[in-house]
């Protein structure tokens, strides 16, 4: 049974507590991730978008997203919002009702969040995080917890049911800003973060195939958006933890590679090789974990023969390892 490709963006711009700032991005950020994931091209996600929610809705739909997963199942959560440390030292995700002082009761905890993705089935969880922690407070309101927020520690790997099929990706480490455009200051032209900008970007476009193999892996997302972060912020270092067994595609390439990739060295000299029967057992070696295959990409169109063969080959080997946990069966890769 194919497993379902689900997002859950929680975004929260708008808080009734005088103290915390209203964000400018994170409207921006929900309508353009939701977008990119939600195209049957490219992410080919079921999405669903929380708007400036109070905090027990924003639970309810994160624990029914988690709750109701197979094994198969790939789910995507996305938050866009302040991001605020309590007096214990635990990360909260604050919510359109949250008071800084009573954030047990008005915030989701990360906590919370990690319980339900430790009991979900699902064996592909991606969390991403586009949290501002430092600048959360407006004048004359003080963070009364001192030291880092240090992300990834409340979603620690051991925390998570046993390492499988978990990824957390955050937009800034520790104390540092996760910027809205090129500024923290109040802006009146919404635009989407860095981190969430340079994500989109990397989807939209396909840019982020960086093998250029026809499709996105979490990991080739993740060094994308890496490099695209630190070009325009130098003091914003996105971090990540993440513990999969193969790749995570998470989305497909929208646009046909003109230009393939080159290939690997050892699957080259197999191609070289003078002897037919050492090309034909590689072959074969090759395709015998496939079972379900998808078709390889559009992409060997500037390549010989050969080249397009092997290339094909690798590509659906490559694909077919996670193609339970990447993308459904019957959708034609383009």
């Amino acid at each position: 049974m194919d497993g379902q490709r689900k997002a859950l963006i929680v975004a929260n711009d708008q808080y009734e507590h005088e103290g915390l700032k209203h964000l400018l991005a994170p409207a921006a950020d929900a309508q353009a991730l939701a977008a990119v994931l939600g195209n049957a091209q490219i992410g080919n996600f079921d999405v669903h978008v929380v708007r400036n929610e109070p905090s027990h809705v924003i639970e309810g739909q994160i624990e029914d997203i988690f709750s109701e997963s197979r094994p198969d199942d790939v789910l995507l959560l996305h938050f866009s919002c302040h991001g605020l440390k309590s007096e214990s030292g635990e990360l909260f995700f604050a919510a359109r009702n949250t008071r800084p002082n009573r954030l047990g009761s008005t915030a989701v905890s990360a906590d919370f969040v990690q319980r339900c993705m430790r009991a979900s089935r699902s064996r592909s969880i991606v969390l991403l995080l586009d949290c501002c922690y430092g600048g959360a407070f407006s004048q004359g309101v003080t963070v009364r917890a001192s030291g880092d927020v240090n992300v990834l520690d409340s979603f620690a790997g051991g925390k998570l049911g046993g390492g499988r099929g978990r990824a957390v990706i955050t937009a800034s480490s520790a104390m540092e800003y996760a910027f809205e455009g090129d500024r923290l200051a109040d802006d009146h032209s919404p635009q989407p973060s860095v981190f969430t900008s340079a994500l989109v970007e990397g989807l939209a476009t396909g840019d982020a195939d960086r093998d250029q193999d026809g499709w996105v892996s979490l990991n080739e997302l993740y060094e994308y958006v890496f490099d695209k972060v630190r070009e325009q912020n130098p003091h914003q270092t996105p971090s990540r933890d993440v513990e999969m067994q193969g790749e995570l595609y998470l989305a497909r390439r929208s646009r046909p590679v003109s230009t393939p990739a080159p290939l690997p060295a050892e699957l080259q000299d197999v191609i070289d090789h003078p002897l037919a029967s050492i090309r034909a057992g590689a072959v074969q070696e090759l395709a015998r974990p496939t079972g379900r295959v998808r078709p390889a990409p559009r992409q060997t169109r500037g390549a010989s023969r050969g080249e397009a063969r092997a290339l094909g080959i690798r590509t659906r080997f490559r694909a077919a390892t996670t193609a339970r946990r990447a993308w459904p069966a019957d959708s034609p890769a383009r």
